[in-house]
């Protein structure tokens, strides 16, 4: 599956957010999106979930208008976490993993086997089983992102957006949410990441796609993240790479200066 945006255009509350953005993301990739706050990253997500109207251009699904496809149909093949979930809380776990399946059933019909069965995979890809009836409230939120990453999990779609899984996780959330979303690609699925630590994407591999003031600053597979001068411009601040033993793993940092 394929999804493509030709010349997009999104303004919200009457500002441009999105401007001439032109990209395609094939079956199977794995793409992170950075860029400094208020680039438009949130956005060009909720976008290519199909969730906002556009002031010019297209987004193609499989070479279908997405406009015109049905929201139900839209579901089954794109899984899209955003960032709040306020909606959901005095859930149950298990109800909140179970609404993966609602793009799979008709209203107010029960959940048959094969729903229940995705549900099960679902629960045991993200380590859930322990959770099934505590509610959402009394959840950390790293168990909270897994709960999120679950339902999209269960909703069996070739494609994930997910707008900053990792945010306000401890390390060890951290890791855990990357093997999952590692785990999901290795299946064949395509991933893509709305990411603020420029650590994520090179875990994740594949590729980069930077955004600055609502425009496509740059398309590039993640080692252009190992060119700190442009991770300066775009971010306005100085990097340094690092590389770990024996060069088997790359971390990026923000250099601080002495006051």
């Amino acid at each position: 599956m394929a999804i493509e945006a030709q010349g997009v255009t999104v303004r919200r509350m009457g500002r441009i957010v999105l401007q001439d953005i032109s990209l395609r993301i094939a079956d199977g990739e794995r793409v992170s999106v950075i860029g400094p706050n208020g680039a438009g990253k949130s956005t060009l997500m909720a976008t290519l979930a199909g969730l906002l109207p556009l002031a010019a251009g297209a987004v193609r699904l499989d070479g279908q208008p997405m406009n015109r496809l049905r929201r139900r149909e839209i579901a089954r093949r794109i899984a899209y976490v955003p960032q709040s979930h306020d909606g959901y809380l005095g859930f149950r776990v298990r109800e909140v993993i179970e609404t993966g399946r609602y793009a799979h059933v008709e209203p107010l019909t029960p959940l048959g086997p094969r729903d229940h069965q995705a549900v099960a995979e679902a629960v045991s890809a993200c380590g859930l089983a322990e959770l099934l009836d505590r509610s959402v409230d009394t959840l950390s939120g790293g168990e909270r992102q897994k709960v999120w990453l679950a339902a999209a999990l269960a909703q069996q779609s070739s494609m994930l957006l997910l707008d900053e899984p990792t945010s306000a996780l401890d390390p060890a959330h951290q890791v855990e949410l990357i093997r999952i979303m590692n785990a999901f690609a290795a299946g064949g699925g395509t991933l893509v990441v709305i990411c603020h630590d420029l650590n994520l994407p090179l875990a994740l591999g594949g590729r980069v796609i930077a955004l600055q003031a609502g425009r496509v600053s740059f398309d590039q597979p993640v080692a252009a993240l190992e060119d700190t001068e442009r991770l300066g411009r775009l971010f306005g601040t100085r990097f340094e790479l690092h590389h770990g033993a024996e060069g088997r793993s790359r971390s990026l940092h923000p250099v601080v200066t002495e006051p």
